[in-house]
């Protein structure tokens, strides 16, 4: 089984466990949903939780804003507005990723630079809430341990060529966030997301084919397009496939080939100056 960057959605009910901490009760939680961009949040105690439990604004929606700098749960990174056409063909969970895609890739254009214990995750909006506030909440959550920093990047420090690398890589890094659980999806958007694999590849390849290879690393950075290159065949046959098998065994193909470029695009990173940390999971450049 095989799981991408973002990893499953936790929806309200997860997100009250993932971050759980003790806090005074005497603290006045607010929305979640209300939080700007930047803000960090731990959750309300234990007891607070508990005796809200059957709240509309219950377990997962209500947080304490705490200064980045202290050890916290986790970071709003947008407030993202859903599309309705999105809405009305996808379930919610999947319109709000698609909904935060751009936002995260805003927000740290460079996935490799965030600390091993940070993960991509967010909220969906509810049903009743739909009509009035379709947002979506996209945050960071610290796994395992606490997040101690503000995770914004400072885009102002990026050199010309590292803008260059990581513009190149977007459309890449955002398709493979989706993340899909290949046990568990439906044939539909396992194909789906094939599609958009394939069509992120080549651009992926062409992008960084025009911006050249950095001095240093120009073996490294032919194998990462050759790799990618090779990606590009097996997602398209996912994307034809009619049988789980067919697509499970083109996908595990093409991740084959995607996972074979991380170690020669560390070399790449490094010559750029850029963040050589890789992942612990998923797939990114």
């Amino acid at each position: 089984m095989w799981t991408g960057i973002a990893g499953c959605v936790l929806l309200a009910a997860g997100l009250a466990v993932v971050l759980a901490s003790p806090s005074d009760d005497r603290e006045s939680p607010v929305a979640l949903t209300s939080l700007a961009p930047g803000t960090c949040f731990r959750n309300p105690s234990a007891s607070y939780l508990q005796a809200h439990h059957d709240a509309p604004d219950g377990p997962g929606r209500d947080v304490l804003p705490v200064t980045c700098t202290e050890p916290h749960r986790g970071e709003v990174v947008a407030q993202a507005a859903l599309d309705p056409d999105q809405v009305r063909h996808n379930d919610l969970a999947t319109a709000s990723q698609l909904a935060c895609r751009e936002p995260f890739a805003d927000y740290n254009p460079d996935f490799w630079a965030l600390p091993d214990n940070a993960v991509i995750t967010l909220v969906p909006p509810r049903e009743q809430d739909l009509k009035d506030h379709p947002v979506a909440t996209c945050l960071y959550l610290g796994r395992s341990i606490p997040l101690t920093r503000p995770l914004r990047a400072d885009t102002s420090r990026l050199t010309a060529e590292q803008r260059r690398y990581l513009d190149a890589v977007r459309s890449y890094d955002n398709a493979s966030s989706v993340g899909l659980d290949a046990a568990e999806s439906t044939n539909d958007h396992l194909t789906a997301w094939a599609g958009e694999m394939a069509t992120a590849e080549p651009h992926v390849v062409d992008e960084l084919r025009k911006a050249g290879a950095p001095a240093g690393a120009e073996q490294q950075f032919a194998v990462v397009l050759d790799q990618h290159r090779k990606a590009v065949s097996a997602w398209q046959a996912a994307a034809a496939g009619t049988t789980r098998a067919e697509i499970h065994h083109q996908m595990d193909a093409a991740r084959e080939a995607d996972h074979a470029a991380m170690d020669p695009d560390q070399a790449v990173r490094g010559a750029l100056g850029l963040s050589t940390a890789m992942r612990p999971r998923g797939y990114s450049l």
